[in-house]
């Protein structure tokens, strides 16, 4: 009994894992296609509101150079100024680090 509830647990554990996987490769998608809002990102991702994993995600991801700010714009849910977020390298802005010296 002991081993069947060790395995169901690993079983829960790694369904969770490969959720999370399945939806971090779909957000990343989503921004790929589209630069967006962190909340219309999460909107489309089918959530009614801001998630606590979208923004993390995308501030990881930022940090790690695998996302970047674009730009601003007006946020359809919120119809406020935002900042538009992609994961598409073509649309990364061109850094201008070198031409300081």
């Amino acid at each position: 009994m002991d081993n069947q509830n060790n395995s169901q647990n690993s079983f829960e554990s790694e369904q969770g894992k490969n959720t999370k996987k399945a939806y971090a490769k779909r957000l990343f998608d989503i921004l790929f296609k589209q630069s967006q809002s962190r909340r219309m990102a999460a909107t489309e991702l089918g959530y009614a509101d801001q998630t606590y994993m979208v923004t993390q995600l995308i501030s990881d991801w930022i940090k790690q150079g695998k996302a970047a700010v674009v730009g601003h714009i007006k946020c359809n849910r919120s119809n406020r100024w935002v900042e538009a977020v992609t994961t598409n390298p073509e649309l990364f802005p061109k850094s201008n680090q070198l031409e300081l010296f």
